[in-house]
């Protein structure tokens, strides 16, 4: 590697997604920068900045351009599309600059570009200043499970966030014995792949009662913590203690995250969150759920019915 205190890695470029599948590049690439030793900058995550401690560790321009982005909005938004426009006209310019030294993990398989620790660095970038990442499948589960600790104190949200969310789950452990999280996809899954992946809320319900029967769960000492992107029809969890949360999406990651189990539609959002927290995440099907396969499941794990997310 080059001269460390002038090495850089910055994430030039992610995906198109939004905030879980930018993390789950991000957190990679930055267990990478751990292990070498070397500054990551991630100017891309422009829309998500403000709600985390690591923008003051951003350039000049990075900071300002966050300053537009306080509130959580859906990549379809106006403001976002343009902004994410603008951005990938600078970006282009840069990869076309430094050419040479963009790794990137754009593949027509969709596979998987794992970094080091989980695999060696190709010797061509040992002779680069700065490596700009571009993709969203940059994966290093060896490097999240060595610098896990390290990556859950750089990724903590903003002291506003982090208090909000006390303030939510805090009386919560005191009057309840367990907190189970409800993670319901809906918006854009209404068209995804012709509605494959949404749930229908009493398909919910349906789960969350074998859940409880298979795990001999008091529900009167229990409560369920939904969150969503859409409308809850709160008359389908009568009887169940409930708390709707109504935040943005940043927060409902991290509520999520202080569950004591998810159950959550198939995707990068839950995972992510079942990652922060260390918790089991059980995804919810159309069809029969494979009980057993949870069974002895009591902290993160690489879910094979997780289809929307690489690990």
């Amino acid at each position: 590697m080059q001269n460390k205190k002038t090495f850089k890695i910055v994430i030039l470029k992610h995906g198109g997604g939004e905030l879980a599948n930018q993390l789950w590049n991000y957190i990679s690439i930055m267990a990478f920068g751990l292990e070498q030793n070397i500054p990551v900058c991630n100017p891309s995550f422009f829309e998500y900045h403000s709600f985390f401690r690591f923008l003051s560790k951003e350039s000049f321009v990075t900071k300002i351009r966050a300053v537009f982005f306080r509130q959580t909005r859906r990549r379809s938004h106006i403001i976002n599309k343009i902004a994410r426009f603008k951005y990938s006209i600078i970006s282009k310019i840069i990869s076309k600059i430094h050419k040479q030294c963009v790794f990137s993990s754009e593949n027509v398989e969709n596979r998987s570009v794992f970094l080091p620790p989980t695999f060696s660095l190709p010797d061509k970038f040992k002779r680069c200043g700065n490596i700009y990442f571009t993709g969203w499948l940059f994966r290093n589960p060896i490097g999240l499970k060595k610098f896990r600790n390290e990556l859950i104190s750089a990724f903590r949200p903003n002291n506003h966030i982090e208090k909000k969310i006390q303030n939510i789950i805090g009386p919560f452990r005191k009057k309840y014995e367990k907190i189970i999280g409800i993670h319901i996809r809906q918006a854009d899954y209404k068209i995804f792949k012709d509605g494959k992946y949404l749930i229908p809320q009493d398909r919910i319900r349906e789960i969350i009662n074998e859940y409880v029967r298979e795990n001999i769960i008091d529900t009167n000492k229990t409560l369920f913590l939904i969150t969503s992107d859409g409308p809850i029809d709160d008359s389908l969890f009568k009887n169940l203690n409930i708390y709707i949360s109504g935040e943005n999406s940043v927060v409902d990651l991290f509520l999520l995250s202080k569950t004591d189990v998810i159950l959550g539609s198939d995707s990068s959002f839950g995972a992510l969150a079942s990652w922060f927290g260390d918790i089991p995440h059980i995804i919810f099907k159309k069809e029969s759920i494979d009980w057993k396969y949870y069974s002895n499941k009591t902290s993160f794990f690489e879910n094979k019915f997780s289809t929307l997310i690489q690990y």
